[in-house]
Parts: C-alpha cells; structure tokens; sequence
C-alpha cells in the first residue's frame, strides 16, 4: 500500500506544476508578414502563394520555429478579418499591383482596426 501511495503522489506532484511547453500565441498580420518573407513565401512569391501562406498563418495552421508543432488555431474572425481586409485593400486600389510597401501598410492598419 505504501509503495503504491508515493508514485501516485509524486506523478500528481509533478501533474500539478507542469506548465505548457508551447503556449498559445496570436500571429498578428506584421508576425505572419515577416515569416512570410523567411520562409520564401513572401509577396514576391506570387500574390495567390503569399495570399495563401498569410491566411494559413493567421489562422494558426503555420509553425513559427521549424519542426515545432502549429500554434494553436486562431479564431475564425480573425482570419475572415483578414479576407474582408483583403478585398478593401482590392477596392480602395491598395492592393498587391498598388506596391507591396503600401499594400503591408493598408493590411497592417486594417487588421489594427485603424481603417473604416
């Protein structure tokens, strides 16, 4: 009986403050952005490629480090955020042929929530 209560106190000892290893992060547009342009994907690629590679980056489905697991998935209306930020871009005539500089620029402040 003795031998069997210490293992079950220690794994709950050990249980009970193990923190996450990987904790859940938020990849913003600049985040995603950068690691868009390290990773070959950037707007230089091929605007359907980068388009691609920033919603899958957004919503969580791209690892930050090389071989790690993704981070945990980002809410949906961050990414749909992303796609309504995407077609004002289009309409407003900031979009990817309007010069990668100001298209980041007009993605950054749409996605801040500092574009109406």
């Amino acid at each position: 009986m003795r031998f069997t209560a210490i293992p079950i106190a220690a794994a709950f000892v050990i249980g009970a403050s193990a923190t996450p290893v990987f904790a859940q992060q938020s990849m913003t547009f600049d985040s995603c952005f950068s690691l868009s342009e390290q990773r070959g994907a950037g707007a230089e690629s091929g605007r359907r490629n980068h388009n691609e590679f920033m919603r899958e980056c957004l919503a969580g489905q791209i690892p930050v480090t090389v071989g790690g697991p993704a981070s945990a998935p980002a809410p949906a209306a961050h990414v749909e955020s992303y796609n309504k930020c995407e077609a004002l871009s289009e309409q407003r005539g900031a979009g990817t042929d309007s010069g990668h500089r100001n298209h980041r620029e007009f993605m950054s402040q749409c996605m801040a929530g500092g574009i109406p």
